[in-house]
């Protein structure tokens, strides 16, 4: 794997000037080491429900290799982006025996729209902190701005009928805390570079990352293991996962674009027997250039994000977890690298019979009065910050699609831009039964059923 290289020169200019510019003065790397080194021992190192799974599955022929791992020849620009998040979690992991350090980049998160800790924010935030990173960085001939400045990555196979689908994106290095709501922000943080485990073989670790922690205060090495959503889900450990995130969810709308869904067919009418509501049924990604799964993994989460604005201007979320409690997405299903191109078939609830619907025919006005519901797919991956899905109006109100993903291209129906004019045609499957949603990535039938 080709490790990217800056010129030394410019980047201990950086340090130099950062150093002035925060006060530092002639401050060497010794003390400021020792400035860090937390006299607080308020760290607890305690691991709440967080199994110790080494990083190897059932398979022996496993790849274990982090910088093996790291590398994707299908797409140059995610190994780079790879490489860089690794780099920082070399340069960040010891600051998390700091208990100052854990409390700045939670308190970060907690402030913001993605669950993110910008860490070129700590420049302002925590300038002692940005310092210590950047002196580690340097020692690879790197800094936060030099890895933000090519933070970036190309879409893959782009649709030229829409240059939008092209615009290369642009990220910033954060960490992402997806158990942010319910940390315990004195337990031990663990850490990761955000490198998927090889689950070709081992169904059983799918979707595990390769993750860190000290088990003391004075440990100079850290303990590897495996981490999964599930574990997440339980802990109060703060989990630090290095992403490159987004800083805004906020898209541009696009109210000119000519919707993919004005085609409507007659489908077979079935029983009316029960309550009427709304669910999908077929689905599709398209073709392997849209299978947004590392090379190491097995299968795509297709998944769909969907928010409902009612009449009075309040915004729901539409889909229940198995507590009662209820969430931005649902997955439709997990797709096989060899099931993509081919028609799948899983019944998911999309909506109920809220009304009055909304008008399907003026997808360009803004509506009011109405049930809107805005929704969108794309590759779920829960160890990455959110993107954004599209930004939509109704009802005097403004709601922003989101999902959990590597890369803001990872969307399968709707270009985000082009969401407010994608919203459920109720009239439309009730009349006719069901309806096709389809993009070049990907195609997704919703119906109307009586249940």
């Amino acid at each position: 794997m080709k490790i990217l290289k800056f010129k030394k020169s410019s980047v201990l200019l950086f340090v130099l000037s950062t150093i002035l510019v925060i006060g530092f003065g002639s401050c060497n790397k010794n003390e400021m080491n020792e400035d860090l080194s937390t006299k607080d021992q308020s760290v607890t190192y305690f691991l709440d429900k967080v199994p110790i799974k080494s990083v190897k599955s059932n398979s022996k022929n496993a790849v274990t290799d982090i910088n093996t791992l790291m590398t994707n020849p299908d797409d140059l620009d995610d190994e780079k982006i790879n490489n860089y998040l690794y780099q920082l979690s070399l340069a960040t992991r010891e600051l998390i025996k700091d208990a100052n350090f854990n409390q700045v980049i939670i308190e970060m998160a907690q402030n913001s729209e993605t669950k993110t800790a910008n860490l070129l924010d700590l420049e302002i935030v925590a300038p002692n902190y940005f310092y210590a990173i950047n002196i580690k960085l340097a020692e690879n001939d790197l800094s936060l701005q030099t890895i933000a400045n090519d933070l970036t990555h190309e879409p893959i196979a782009p649709n030229e009928s829409y240059p939008i689908t092209a615009v290369t994106e642009h990220y910033v290095p954060a960490i992402f805390i997806p158990n942010i709501e319910s940390v315990n922000a004195s337990l031990q943080p663990i850490i990761s570079p955000n490198i998927e485990v090889d689950s070709r073989d081992d169904e059983s670790i799918e979707d595990n990352i390769i993750a860190w922690f000290y088990q003391t205060q004075n440990d100079s090495s850290v303990t590897e293991i495996m981490l999964s959503e599930e574990t997440v889900e339980n802990t109060t450990n703060p989990i630090f996962l290095l992403d490159n995130a987004v800083t805004t969810l906020a898209t541009e709308q696009d109210l000119n674009f000519t919707p993919y869904i004005s085609e409507r067919e007659i489908a077979a009418a079935g029983s009316t027997t029960g309550t009427r509501s709304f669910s999908s049924y077929e689905h599709s990604i398209e073709s392997q250039s849209y299978r947004y799964e590392s090379g190491w993994s097995g299968k795509s989460e297709f998944t769909v994000t969907a928010i409902r604005i009612d009449p009075n201007d309040t915004n729901h979320l539409v889909y229940q977890t198995n507590s009662g409690t209820y969430k931005t997405w649902q997955n439709i299903s997990d797709i096989k690298k060899n099931e993509i191109g081919t028609l799948r078939y899983n019944w998911r609830y999309h909506a109920s019979d809220w009304q009055p619907w909304s008008n399907p025919w003026t997808p360009n006005i803004i509506q009011t009065g109405v049930n809107m519901v805005f929704w969108n797919t794309f590759e779920r991956d829960w160890n990455r910050s959110e993107k954004a899905l599209g930004t939509c109006e109704a009802n005097n109100s403004t709601i922003y699609l989101k999902g959990n993903m590597k890369y803001s291209d990872n969307w399968y129906t709707w270009i985000p831009s082009t969401s407010q004019i994608h919203y459920t045609r109720f009239q439309w499957l009730d009349s006719d039964w069901a309806h096709w949603n389809n993009s070049w990535k990907a195609k997704f039938r919703l119906w109307k059923v009586y249940i």
